[in-house]
Protein backbone atom coordinates (compact mmCIF):
# COMPACT_ATOMS: atom_id res chain seq x y z
CA UNK A 1 0.00 0.00 0.00
CA UNK A 2 1.46 3.35 -0.99
CA UNK A 3 1.89 6.14 1.56
CA UNK A 4 -0.98 8.31 0.31
CA UNK A 5 -3.49 5.45 0.36
CA UNK A 6 -2.24 4.40 3.80
CA UNK A 7 -2.86 7.92 5.16
CA UNK A 8 -6.33 8.00 3.60
CA UNK A 9 -7.19 4.68 5.26
CA UNK A 10 -5.88 5.60 8.73
CA UNK A 11 -9.11 7.31 9.95
CA UNK A 12 -11.12 4.23 8.97
CA UNK A 13 -8.59 2.05 10.78
CA UNK A 14 -9.02 4.21 13.88
CA UNK A 15 -12.81 3.73 13.77
CA UNK A 16 -12.53 -0.03 13.22
CA UNK A 17 -9.90 -0.33 15.95
CA UNK A 18 -12.09 1.61 18.37
CA UNK A 19 -15.03 -0.69 17.61
CA UNK A 20 -12.87 -3.76 18.28
CA UNK A 21 -11.53 -2.21 21.49
CA UNK A 22 -15.06 -1.55 22.79
CA UNK A 23 -16.20 -5.03 21.67
CA UNK A 24 -13.41 -6.71 23.61
CA UNK A 25 -13.79 -4.47 26.68
CA UNK A 26 -17.47 -5.40 26.97
CA UNK A 27 -16.43 -9.03 27.38
CA UNK A 28 -13.40 -8.24 29.54
CA UNK A 29 -15.60 -6.23 31.93
CA UNK A 30 -18.26 -8.98 31.90
CA UNK A 31 -20.87 -6.71 30.35
CA UNK A 32 -21.40 -9.52 27.88
CA UNK A 33 -21.67 -13.16 28.90
CA UNK A 34 -18.85 -15.59 28.21
CA UNK A 35 -19.57 -19.31 28.16
CA UNK A 36 -17.30 -21.90 29.78
CA UNK A 37 -17.62 -25.60 28.97
CA UNK A 38 -16.83 -28.65 31.08
CA UNK A 39 -14.58 -30.06 28.37
CA UNK A 40 -11.21 -28.96 27.00
CA UNK A 41 -11.75 -26.51 24.12
CA UNK A 42 -8.68 -25.42 22.14
CA UNK A 43 -9.07 -22.45 19.82
CA UNK A 44 -6.69 -21.87 16.90
CA UNK A 45 -7.02 -18.35 15.57
CA UNK A 46 -5.20 -15.17 14.61
CA UNK A 47 -5.54 -11.38 14.71
CA UNK A 48 -4.87 -10.72 11.03
CA UNK A 49 -6.58 -11.39 7.72
CA UNK A 50 -4.93 -13.66 5.22
CA UNK A 51 -3.36 -17.03 5.61
CA UNK A 52 -1.49 -17.70 8.85
CA UNK A 53 -1.88 -21.46 8.40
CA UNK A 54 -4.85 -22.23 10.66
CA UNK A 55 -5.98 -25.35 8.79
CA UNK A 56 -2.59 -27.16 8.70
CA UNK A 57 -2.12 -26.32 12.39
CA UNK A 58 -5.55 -27.74 13.19
CA UNK A 59 -4.48 -30.85 11.29
CA UNK A 60 -1.25 -30.98 13.31
CA UNK A 61 -3.29 -30.94 16.53
CA UNK A 62 -5.67 -33.59 15.16
CA UNK A 63 -2.75 -35.92 14.53
CA UNK A 64 -1.21 -35.14 17.89
CA UNK A 65 -4.35 -35.54 20.02
CA UNK A 66 -6.41 -38.19 18.23
CA UNK A 67 -3.95 -40.88 19.36
CA UNK A 68 -5.03 -40.52 22.98
CA UNK A 69 -8.29 -38.59 22.94
CA UNK A 70 -11.62 -38.63 21.14
CA UNK A 71 -11.79 -35.23 19.50
CA UNK A 72 -14.08 -33.13 17.35
CA UNK A 73 -13.35 -30.13 15.13
CA UNK A 74 -15.81 -27.24 14.96
CA UNK A 75 -15.50 -24.54 12.29
CA UNK A 76 -17.62 -21.70 11.03
CA UNK A 77 -17.47 -23.15 7.51
CA UNK A 78 -16.43 -19.94 5.80
CA UNK A 79 -18.25 -19.17 2.52
CA UNK A 80 -20.45 -22.26 2.66
CA UNK A 81 -23.94 -21.92 1.20
CA UNK A 82 -25.70 -23.93 3.91
CA UNK A 83 -27.03 -22.52 7.17
CA UNK A 84 -26.90 -23.59 10.79
CA UNK A 85 -25.23 -26.67 12.21
CA UNK A 86 -23.94 -29.28 9.76
CA UNK A 87 -21.86 -32.41 10.21
CA UNK A 88 -19.19 -32.79 7.54
CA UNK A 89 -19.10 -35.99 5.50
CA UNK A 90 -16.25 -37.04 3.19
CA UNK A 91 -18.71 -37.11 0.28
CA UNK A 92 -20.06 -33.60 0.90
CA UNK A 93 -19.54 -30.74 -1.51
CA UNK A 94 -17.51 -27.78 -0.28
CA UNK A 95 -20.51 -25.50 -0.91
CA UNK A 96 -22.30 -27.21 1.98
CA UNK A 97 -19.44 -27.30 4.46
CA UNK A 98 -16.74 -24.85 3.40
CA UNK A 99 -13.48 -25.98 1.85
CA UNK A 100 -11.30 -26.16 4.98
CA UNK A 101 -13.62 -28.32 7.13
CA UNK A 102 -14.09 -30.67 4.16
CA UNK A 103 -10.32 -30.86 3.67
CA UNK A 104 -9.90 -31.85 7.33
CA UNK A 105 -12.65 -34.48 7.12
CA UNK A 106 -11.24 -36.03 3.94
CA UNK A 107 -7.82 -36.21 5.57
CA UNK A 108 -9.12 -37.62 8.87
CA UNK A 109 -12.40 -39.41 8.12
CA UNK A 110 -12.62 -40.94 11.60
CA UNK A 111 -12.70 -37.52 13.26
CA UNK A 112 -16.00 -35.73 13.90
CA UNK A 113 -16.01 -32.45 11.97
CA UNK A 114 -18.89 -29.97 12.17
CA UNK A 115 -19.65 -26.41 11.09
CA UNK A 116 -21.73 -23.76 12.79
CA UNK A 117 -21.34 -19.98 12.89
CA UNK A 118 -22.68 -20.05 16.45
CA UNK A 119 -19.85 -21.84 18.24
CA UNK A 120 -21.75 -22.10 21.56
CA UNK A 121 -24.66 -23.94 19.96
CA UNK A 122 -22.20 -26.00 17.96
CA UNK A 123 -20.40 -27.20 21.08
CA UNK A 124 -23.72 -27.89 22.83
CA UNK A 125 -24.89 -30.12 19.96
CA UNK A 126 -21.58 -31.95 19.76
CA UNK A 127 -21.79 -32.63 23.50
CA UNK A 128 -25.36 -33.94 23.17
CA UNK A 129 -24.64 -36.12 20.15
CA UNK A 130 -21.23 -37.36 21.31
CA UNK A 131 -21.10 -37.29 25.13
CA UNK A 132 -17.89 -39.33 25.05
CA UNK A 133 -15.89 -36.64 23.20
CA UNK A 134 -12.80 -35.70 25.20
CA UNK A 135 -12.09 -32.32 23.64
CA UNK A 136 -13.01 -29.91 20.85
CA UNK A 137 -10.79 -27.98 18.45
CA UNK A 138 -12.20 -24.62 17.39
CA UNK A 139 -11.06 -23.32 14.02
CA UNK A 140 -10.68 -19.53 13.75
CA UNK A 141 -12.48 -18.61 16.96
CA UNK A 142 -10.18 -16.09 18.66
CA UNK A 143 -12.61 -13.23 17.98
CA UNK A 144 -15.61 -15.36 19.01
CA UNK A 145 -15.69 -13.95 22.55
CA UNK A 146 -18.92 -15.68 23.55
CA UNK A 147 -16.78 -18.73 24.32
CA UNK A 148 -13.89 -18.95 26.74
CA UNK A 149 -11.65 -21.70 25.36
CA UNK A 150 -9.56 -23.62 27.82
CA UNK A 151 -6.57 -22.82 25.58
CA UNK A 152 -6.22 -19.98 23.06
CA UNK A 153 -3.52 -20.53 20.42
CA UNK A 154 -2.90 -17.44 18.31
CA UNK A 155 -0.98 -17.73 15.04
CA UNK A 156 1.24 -14.95 13.68
CA UNK A 157 2.78 -15.09 10.20
CA UNK A 158 6.57 -14.76 10.45
CA UNK A 159 6.54 -12.78 7.19
CA UNK A 160 3.94 -10.31 8.48
CA UNK A 161 4.93 -9.33 12.04
CA UNK A 162 2.10 -7.67 13.95
CA UNK A 163 4.55 -5.16 15.42
CA UNK A 164 4.85 -3.60 11.97
CA UNK A 165 1.20 -3.92 10.97
CA UNK A 166 -1.89 -1.73 11.33
CA UNK A 167 -5.60 -2.24 11.86
CA UNK A 168 -7.80 -2.75 8.79
CA UNK A 169 -8.12 -1.22 6.24
CA UNK A 170 -4.74 0.56 6.48
CA UNK A 171 -3.13 -2.74 7.49
CA UNK A 172 -4.06 -6.41 7.81
CA UNK A 173 -4.96 -6.63 11.51
CA UNK A 174 -8.58 -7.55 12.21
CA UNK A 175 -8.12 -7.26 15.96
CA UNK A 176 -6.20 -5.01 18.32
CA UNK A 177 -2.61 -5.98 19.12
CA UNK A 178 -3.56 -5.82 22.80
CA UNK A 179 -5.77 -8.88 22.21
CA UNK A 180 -2.58 -10.95 22.24
CA UNK A 181 -2.71 -10.61 26.03
CA UNK A 182 -5.69 -13.00 25.86
CA UNK A 183 -3.63 -15.67 24.11
CA UNK A 184 -2.36 -18.67 26.03
CA UNK A 185 0.16 -19.61 23.34
CA UNK A 186 1.61 -17.49 20.53
CA UNK A 187 2.77 -19.55 17.56
CA UNK A 188 4.84 -17.85 14.86
CA UNK A 189 4.09 -19.68 11.61
CA UNK A 190 5.58 -19.98 8.13
CA UNK A 191 9.12 -19.50 9.40
CA UNK A 192 12.05 -20.35 7.11
CA UNK A 193 13.05 -24.00 7.45
CA UNK A 194 16.56 -22.88 8.38
CA UNK A 195 15.59 -20.03 10.71
CA UNK A 196 18.55 -19.01 12.84
CA UNK A 197 18.46 -18.66 16.64
CA UNK A 198 19.19 -14.93 16.36
CA UNK A 199 16.18 -14.52 14.04
CA UNK A 200 13.93 -16.28 16.52
CA UNK A 201 15.34 -14.08 19.26
CA UNK A 202 14.46 -10.97 17.25
CA UNK A 203 10.86 -12.13 16.82
CA UNK A 204 10.65 -13.10 20.49
CA UNK A 205 11.80 -9.62 21.53
CA UNK A 206 8.91 -8.09 19.56
CA UNK A 207 6.39 -10.29 21.41
CA UNK A 208 7.94 -10.55 24.88
CA UNK A 209 5.69 -7.86 26.39
CA UNK A 210 2.71 -10.23 26.07
CA UNK A 211 4.47 -12.72 28.37
CA UNK A 212 3.09 -15.79 26.60
CA UNK A 213 4.70 -19.14 25.75
CA UNK A 214 6.16 -18.69 22.29
CA UNK A 215 6.69 -21.36 19.64
CA UNK A 216 7.76 -21.37 16.00
CA UNK A 217 6.62 -23.52 13.09
CA UNK A 218 7.20 -23.92 9.37
CA UNK A 219 5.31 -25.53 6.49
CA UNK A 220 6.64 -28.61 4.75
CA UNK A 221 5.44 -29.45 1.25
CA UNK A 222 4.95 -33.09 0.28
CA UNK A 223 5.17 -34.84 -3.05
CA UNK A 224 2.49 -33.84 -5.53
CA UNK A 225 -0.63 -36.03 -5.51
CA UNK A 226 -3.10 -36.57 -8.36
CA UNK A 227 -6.64 -35.40 -7.77
CA UNK A 228 -7.80 -38.40 -9.81
CA UNK A 229 -6.09 -41.50 -11.20
CA UNK A 230 -3.00 -40.57 -13.19
CA UNK A 231 0.15 -42.12 -14.61
CA UNK A 232 1.69 -38.74 -15.49
CA UNK A 233 5.12 -37.85 -14.09
CA UNK A 234 5.32 -34.10 -13.52
CA UNK A 235 9.10 -34.28 -13.72
CA UNK A 236 8.72 -35.10 -17.40
CA UNK A 237 6.50 -32.12 -18.17
CA UNK A 238 7.90 -29.11 -20.03
CA UNK A 239 4.91 -26.90 -19.34
CA UNK A 240 2.86 -26.53 -16.16
CA UNK A 241 0.08 -24.31 -14.89
CA UNK A 242 -0.13 -23.33 -11.23
CA UNK A 243 -3.56 -22.52 -9.80
CA UNK A 244 -4.05 -20.79 -6.47
CA UNK A 245 -7.14 -19.50 -4.70
CA UNK A 246 -5.65 -18.94 -1.24
CA UNK A 247 -4.99 -15.81 0.81
CA UNK A 248 -1.23 -15.73 0.26
CA UNK A 249 -0.18 -17.66 -2.85
CA UNK A 250 3.41 -16.38 -2.89
CA UNK A 251 4.97 -19.37 -1.03
CA UNK A 252 3.07 -21.81 -3.26
CA UNK A 253 4.24 -20.14 -6.46
CA UNK A 254 7.81 -19.93 -5.16
CA UNK A 255 7.67 -23.64 -4.39
CA UNK A 256 6.54 -24.71 -7.86
CA UNK A 257 9.05 -22.34 -9.47
CA UNK A 258 11.81 -24.09 -7.54
CA UNK A 259 10.48 -27.66 -7.74
CA UNK A 260 9.69 -27.54 -11.46
CA UNK A 261 12.45 -25.18 -12.58
CA UNK A 262 12.84 -27.25 -15.75
CA UNK A 263 9.31 -26.33 -16.93
CA UNK A 264 7.61 -23.21 -18.23
CA UNK A 265 5.06 -22.31 -15.55
CA UNK A 266 1.96 -20.20 -16.09
CA UNK A 267 0.34 -18.94 -12.89
CA UNK A 268 -3.38 -18.39 -12.36
CA UNK A 269 -4.29 -16.53 -9.19
CA UNK A 270 -7.82 -16.42 -7.78
CA UNK A 271 -9.20 -14.84 -4.56
CA UNK A 272 -9.08 -16.76 -1.26
CA UNK A 273 -11.77 -19.49 -0.99
CA UNK A 274 -12.62 -18.83 -4.64
CA UNK A 275 -15.75 -20.62 -5.86
CA UNK A 276 -14.65 -21.69 -9.33
CA UNK A 277 -17.15 -20.67 -12.01
CA UNK A 278 -17.97 -22.38 -15.31
CA UNK A 279 -15.78 -19.80 -17.03
CA UNK A 280 -12.87 -20.64 -14.70
CA UNK A 281 -13.28 -24.34 -15.41
CA UNK A 282 -13.31 -23.73 -19.17
CA UNK A 283 -10.01 -21.87 -18.81
CA UNK A 284 -8.55 -24.72 -16.77
CA UNK A 285 -9.78 -27.33 -19.26
CA UNK A 286 -8.08 -25.39 -22.03
CA UNK A 287 -4.86 -25.45 -20.02
CA UNK A 288 -5.01 -29.23 -19.64
CA UNK A 289 -4.85 -29.60 -23.40
CA UNK A 290 -1.25 -28.41 -23.37
CA UNK A 291 0.02 -28.67 -19.80
CA UNK A 292 -0.41 -30.39 -16.47
CA UNK A 293 -1.91 -28.39 -13.61
CA UNK A 294 -0.65 -28.09 -10.04
CA UNK A 295 -2.79 -26.53 -7.33
CA UNK A 296 -2.89 -26.18 -3.56
CA UNK A 297 -4.43 -28.72 -1.21
CA UNK A 298 -7.24 -26.35 -0.24
CA UNK A 299 -8.02 -25.50 -3.87
CA UNK A 300 -8.19 -29.19 -4.76
CA UNK A 301 -11.26 -29.57 -2.52
CA UNK A 302 -13.06 -26.92 -4.59
CA UNK A 303 -11.89 -28.24 -7.95
CA UNK A 304 -12.72 -31.94 -7.58
CA UNK A 305 -16.54 -31.56 -7.84
CA UNK A 306 -16.18 -29.71 -11.15
CA UNK A 307 -14.07 -32.50 -12.68
CA UNK A 308 -15.94 -35.55 -11.38
CA UNK A 309 -17.07 -37.62 -14.37
CA UNK A 310 -14.89 -35.83 -16.92
CA UNK A 311 -12.71 -37.61 -19.44
CA UNK A 312 -9.40 -38.98 -18.23
CA UNK A 313 -7.47 -36.71 -20.60
CA UNK A 314 -8.54 -33.80 -18.40
CA UNK A 315 -8.55 -35.32 -14.93
CA UNK A 316 -5.21 -37.14 -15.16
CA UNK A 317 -3.36 -33.84 -15.45
CA UNK A 318 -4.61 -32.39 -12.17
CA UNK A 319 -2.29 -32.50 -9.15
CA UNK A 320 -2.14 -30.86 -5.72
CA UNK A 321 0.71 -30.38 -3.29
CA UNK A 322 -0.06 -31.40 0.32
CA UNK A 323 1.35 -29.41 3.21
CA UNK A 324 1.99 -30.21 6.84
CA UNK A 325 3.27 -28.31 9.84
CA UNK A 326 6.63 -28.79 11.48
CA UNK A 327 6.89 -27.23 14.94
CA UNK A 328 10.34 -26.31 16.16
CA UNK A 329 10.90 -27.72 19.68
CA UNK A 330 7.94 -29.99 18.91
CA UNK A 331 8.49 -32.15 22.01
CA UNK A 332 8.02 -29.15 24.28
CA UNK A 333 5.02 -27.88 22.30
CA UNK A 334 3.36 -31.31 22.11
CA UNK A 335 3.80 -31.85 25.84
CA UNK A 336 2.30 -28.43 26.51
CA UNK A 337 -0.83 -29.28 24.51
CA UNK A 338 -1.27 -32.85 25.79
CA UNK A 339 -0.76 -31.88 29.42
CA UNK A 340 -3.29 -29.08 29.03
CA UNK A 341 -5.93 -31.49 27.72
CA UNK A 342 -5.26 -34.01 30.49
CA UNK A 343 -5.36 -31.37 33.20
CA UNK A 344 -8.50 -29.74 31.78
CA UNK A 345 -10.25 -33.10 31.63
CA UNK A 346 -9.32 -33.78 35.26
CA UNK A 347 -10.42 -30.33 36.40
CA UNK A 348 -13.76 -30.65 34.62
CA UNK A 349 -14.59 -33.78 36.62
CA UNK A 350 -14.37 -31.75 39.86
CA UNK A 351 -17.44 -29.73 38.96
Amino acid sequence: MNTLLYLIMLPFSFIYGLMMFVYNKMYDCKLKKIRHFDIPVISVGNISVGGTGKTPHIEYLVELLSKDFKIAVLSRGYKRKSKGFQYVDVNDCYTKTGDEPLQIKKKYPDITVAVNANRCKGIEKLRRDFPDIDMILLDDAFQHRKIQPSLNIVLIDYNRPVSKDSILPAGRLRDCKSSLYRADIILVTKCPNDILPKERKTVASQLEKYKKPLYFSTLEYGKECPLFQSSIDLNCQTKLSGISGIANPVPFFKLIDKRYAFAIIEKLKFPDHHDFSEKDIRIILKKTETSAIVTTEKDSVRLIPHFNGMENRYTEKLFYIPIKVKVFESQKFNSHIIEHVRKSKTDSRLY
